[in-house]
Formats: C-alpha cells, sequence, structure tokens
C-alpha cells in the first residue's frame, strides 16, 4: 500500500472525529507544528502530518477556540 493510500485512509478516520475540514487542517497543522518543534528536525514534515491525523483519528487530540487571534488550538489529550 502506497503512502498516499495510507494517508488517504487516516484523513478518511480523522475526518469522523472533526468533519469540518478547516478545522481538521487547522488541528493537525497546529499539532504538527507542535510535534516539528519537538522532534528538533529530525522528522520530515509528512511524518509529522502523519503522526497528527493518527491522533485526532485516536481522539488523542481535543481542540478549543482560544479568541480571533488564534482560531484554535490542538491540545494533546495525555498532556491535559
Amino acid at each position: 500500500m502506497g503512502a498516499m493510500s495510507v494517508r488517504s485512509g487516516l484523513l478518511f478516520a480523522a475526518e469522523k472525529k472533526i468533519p469540518n475540514p478547516f478545522l481538521l487542517c487547522a488541528v493537525t497543522f497546529a499539532r504538527a507544528r507542535q510535534l516539528m518543534v519537538g522532534s528538533g528536525g529530525r522528522a520530515t514534515l509528512a511524518e509529522l502530518v502523519d503522526i497528527a491525523l493518527n491522533e485526532v483519528a485516536a481522539g488523542a487530540l481535543e481542540f478549543e477556540f482560544v479568541g480571533p487571534e488564534c482560531s484554535s488550538a490542538a491540545v494533546s489529550v495525555e498532556a491535559t
């Protein structure tokens, strides 16, 4: 199975948790950025996006609206 079909499966599973595509994108981006900072550049962006989508699909992320300057924030459930 190719990387694109794996990512499609992850995206499909994540959409079940966050059906709004714009919100899903924002949450995935925010979590991938957190992971990028934590990885110190040792992971590719594609790997980080896959991890973030896995976390969304597993229900390991929550989001909250935090104000007009930042529309949403990804928060790891384990960290809270």
